[in-house]
């Protein structure tokens, strides 16, 4: 049971891969939410590769009235009820309530499924509540899921973590397709730009992204893509405009396809999106920049060679999708610093 959306999905890849490399004759079934009143939600389904990872998707609905909660769930028990499940691995965000956790373990008795492996360690170790006045720097999402595992008494090699997607042939053509499109051929240095994200309160400046991509072109003679949802295709053209030159892939292929994109990229720069953990997945190094709402480490991105960029601020840790304070910790991030990020990467690569 894994439940959120895209970045949710993504960083639990490599405790995905661990348990099909540990059970690999066993039938996994992912249990998931589908959240009905959001148009830009992506369901595992649409983003998980359709064959080797998975045998089935299931999901049940999230963001309905209390009625259809309650009805929901019940059809949903009694579907799990008949099919037999013999185990639950509970995958779930760290936030997850005490009062939640009690309700899941309830849940899983009326499904029939006796064994639920990791909820007591997601009891243990829930960051719901306030956060401490310091706030301290915490293992990623990612990392927490597979101690999840180990905990379990699941074998995890952490040598050999997996984010494969499995993109089909035809999902890999997606990429050069779009590059041929746009007159972009090999031999140019693609930098993959995301400014935006779902929540506005994450949402670096775009000036400021004007800024330092503008630089970049001048410097590095990088060819920037902007990537993300249909909701960022606006903000992509008035930044290609400013550039110059480059292209926008925002709304115009599906997470998979994107993904190919992002193989032909040198590198990421932008928000703290399910964009980033995409880019992370097939080994694209990062400039991300992180508003100071959640604990520092949460959610950094797979993998190493990244660069994160978070600023302490009095309101951190607030987790709200609005900033009530004029985006103070992303107004410390400067366009100086980011460029400087890239360009080392940028000359390493």
């Amino acid at each position: 049971m894994r439940i959120g959306h895209l970045g949710d999905t993504l960083v639990a890849l490599p405790a995905f891969w661990s348990l099909r490399k540990a059970f690999p004759d066993a039938k996994l079934t992912l249990l998931s939410n589908s959240d009905r009143r959001n148009p830009n939600y992506l369901a595992p389904s649409s983003v998980l590769p359709a064959n080797g990872l998975f045998d089935e998707f299931i999901d049940y609905p999230t963001n309905v009235s209390p009625v259809e909660s309650i009805f929901g769930a019940l059809r949903l028990a009694l579907s799990l009820r008949i099919r037999k499940f013999d185990a639950v691995f509970y995958l779930m965000p760290r936030a997850r309530t005490e009062k939640q956790i009690a309700r899941d373990r309830q849940f899983f008795r009326i499904s029939g499924i006796g064994r639920v492996l990791g909820l007591d360690y997601t009891l243990a170790n829930s960051l719901a509540g306030p956060m401490p006045s310091e706030i301290p720097t915490i293992c990623s999402e990612s990392e927490f899921l597979l101690d999840l595992l180990e905990n379990a008494g699941v074998p995890v090699d952490r040598a050999s973590r997996s984010t494969a997607l499995n993109l089909t042939e035809l999902e890999k053509e997606a990429g050069p397709a779009f590059l041929a499109e746009n007159g972009i051929d090999g031999g140019q240095r693609i930098i993959a730009i995301a400014p935006g994200s779902k929540w506005p309160s994450k949402i670096w400046f775009e000036e400021r992204y004007a800024a330092a991509v503008e630089r970049l072109i001048a410097s590095h003679d990088v060819y920037p893509i902007v990537l993300g949802g249909p909701e960022d295709r606006e903000c992509g053209e008035r930044l290609v405009a400013v550039w110059g030159r480059g292209a926008n892939a925002a709304g115009r292929l599906t997470v998979r396809e994107s993904a190919a994109l992002l193989e032909h990229c040198s590198l990421y720069l932008g928000n703290d999106t399910g964009t980033m953990h995409l880019a992370a997945a097939v080994g694209v190094k990062c400039v991300a920049i992180f508003a100071a709402i959640d604990y520092p480490g949460r959610w950094a991105p797979f993998g190493s060679g990244h660069q994160v960029f978070r600023r302490s601020v009095e309101c951190e840790g607030c987790h709200t999708p609005d900033c009530f304070n004029a985006h103070k910790c992303l107004d410390l991030i400067g366009v100086e610093e980011v460029i400087r990020a890239v360009s080392m990467i940028l000359s390493s690569h």
